[in-house]
């Protein structure tokens, strides 16, 4: 819808997400429902990230994709996995002499690199290793080529930000001030903080181990095992689902732990709206907006740090951080909070003061003026503004 606002013409290529019960529930709206729809057009690509299908569908897809390029005036492109269509994309517009936006919200070596280390010893994993070092140099190359950089977050930008010639550090933020607590709900949370009343966890995320499920479970159960009284939920789905659910079964927490698995996203801010804690063991370099809709809901956001976590409430607090992996000080962090509700009390009002600070229509409006302003249409749509 914003980008509408601003260009005569959209259109969007990309793959469509396969049903998965993984998937959960995949947030998208009816093009129907989009004003100026007529000025929107969605190209379904294949859904490939394998070299068989990618083969398979390689020379359809590019006479596709060049045709696209040629059209259009300004090029976004967010190159992220080995047999993806949006890293052709930009070698299309490279070839072709194009200048174009490259987008990133997640360091992609760092988490390919993540993912390998937790695969067994054997060819599958040196071929892992060899197309994830093979998929880096062609990753830089386009971010060397591109006109702007549009880097997610201070961690991301800190990765890439010297690899490209024009970086510019934004956010993907989903929250609009309709999101952020009511002064009367924030008023409600810190007088039950206040009073010592039990303490509520949450974490909203996919059950995938670069968000460390595990580690969550590891110090909820060291929680309840110091007597501290809580009720912890993990939303969200993934492939961890199950070793997480036999997890909080061994552990012997299932009184006090809830999976909740995907919820629509208005039953999770209001879960999150009451909760007193967001606690995450994010071990990965990615943005995740998550910590952002957190914030917006008067919950401090207290984890694994990094750059972007703690850029996210540099300037006003909201948010306590302890090194990735050590879920024990994590869990001691936690405590500390609990025991000292006057600590709580304050971390909870920094956290709703910094949600202020972010708002999705003028986040993306930052985009839209950065891409206006470096990526450079042809001559022969000077007076176009597609």
């Amino acid at each position: 819808r914003a980008y509408l606002r601003c260009f005569s013409h959209v259109t969007v290529a990309c793959p469509a997400i396969p049903q998965s019960p993984h998937n959960g529930l995949v947030k998208t709206v009816p093009f129907s429902t989009i004003e100026d729809r007529e000025r929107l057009t969605f190209i379904p690509l294949p859904y490939t990230y394998r070299e068989d299908r990618h083969l398979i569908h390689y020379l359809r897809t590019r006479a596709i994709l060049r045709e696209e390029v040629q059209k259009a005036d300004y090029l976004l492109f967010s190159p992220h996995a080995v047999f993806d269509w949006s890293t052709l994309a930009a070698k299309i517009a490279i070839s072709t002499g194009r200048s174009f936006d490259m987008e990133a919200d997640g360091d992609g070596y760092n988490i390919s690199r993540l993912q390998i280390s937790k695969m067994p010893f054997g060819l599958k994993k040196v071929r892992q290793i060899l197309l994830a070092e093979h998929y880096k140099r062609v990753y830089l190359n386009c971010l060397s080529k591109s006109s702007v950089a549009l880097l997610q977050g201070q961690e991301v930008f800190d990765a890439y930000s010297a690899l490209s010639p024009n970086p510019r550090k934004v956010l993907n933020v989903q929250v609009t001030q309709s999101d952020i607590i009511s002064p009367e709900e924030l008023d409600m949370k810190l007088k039950g903080q206040k009073k010592g009343l039990p303490i509520t966890i949450t974490y909203a995320g996919r059950a995938i181990e670069r968000k460390g499920p595990l580690d969550w479970l590891n110090a909820i159960h060291w929680l309840i095992g110091q007597g501290i009284e809580l009720h912890a939920t993990w939303y969200g789905e993934g492939p961890l689902l199950p070793e997480m659910q036999e997890t909080v079964t061994r552990l012997g927490i299932g009184l006090f732990v809830d999976l909740a698995g995907a919820v629509p996203r208005s039953e999770l801010m209001l879960a999150q709206r009451r909760s007193d804690i967001f606690m995450f063991c994010h071990k990965a370099i990615e943005s995740p907006r998550c910590l952002v809709e957190a914030l917006a809901c008067g919950c401090p956001i207290v984890g694994y740090g990094s750059p972007f976590a703690r850029d996210l409430v540099a300037e006003r607090g909201g948010g306590e951080f302890v090194e990735i992996d050590d879920w024990q000080g994590l869990a001691a962090k936690v405590a500390q909070l609990v025991n000292d509700r006057a600590q709580l009390v304050k971390l909870t009002s920094e956290a709703a003061h910094s949600a202020r600070l972010y708002d999705r229509d003028s986040a993306i409006q930052h985009r839209i003026d950065l891409i206006k302003k470096f990526v450079k249409p042809p001559i022969r749509s000077l007076d176009n503004n597609a």
